[in-house]
């Protein structure tokens, strides 16, 4: 049985749901999921309606910024700050959040981070790829060996 649309096509509905959607990560098939159409429905409107295939890629390409931000920010370490609280007790039982304070983490670069950005970065040139280019001689000489029995004392 075939999957009930929600309606047709709205401009003023579908624009700016989908973009949000896309922000937030979603594919093409979570969006239309959410929607209720098919895929292949997304697909249609997206070449027949260009101001929605604009908003979808809007929102795809900004949520793949922050996630490439987030990427270089994991290779280059970066700081947060961390919130930490005391809570004080008292002798009859009832507690308050006492002293508030702030305070600065270095979160140090991740070396898995780094090796994925180099050899995505340098995929052209292959001056970071993990895989090395290895070619194959197309004739191997034969190699032969002679062995010939040694004596007991090495000689």
């Amino acid at each position: 049985m075939g999957r009930k649309t929600v309606s047709a096509y709205n401009p003023q509905y579908h624009i700016a749901w989908g973009w949000s959607l896309a922000i937030k990560g979603a594919t093409d098939q979570e969006i239309a999921d959410a929607f209720g159409v098919s895929r292949m429905t997304i697909n249609r409107w997206k070449k027949k309606y260009p101001e929605f295939a604009a908003s979808l890629s809007n929102g795809k390409k900004a949520a793949d910024a922050r996630v490439e931000k987030s990427l270089f920010d994991r290779c280059i370490g970066y700081e947060v700050e961390e919130e930490e609280k005391t809570i004080d007790v008292h002798k009859d039982g009832t507690s308050k959040i006492g002293t508030i304070r702030t305070r600065k983490k270095k979160i140090l670069p991740d070396v898995m981070a780094i090796m994925y950005w180099l050899n995505n970065r340098s995929r052209d040139t292959g001056e970071w790829a993990q895989m090395q280019n290895i070619k194959k001689q197309e004739k191997v000489e034969p190699v032969s060996f002679t062995f010939e029995r040694g004596h007991d004392d090495g000689t």
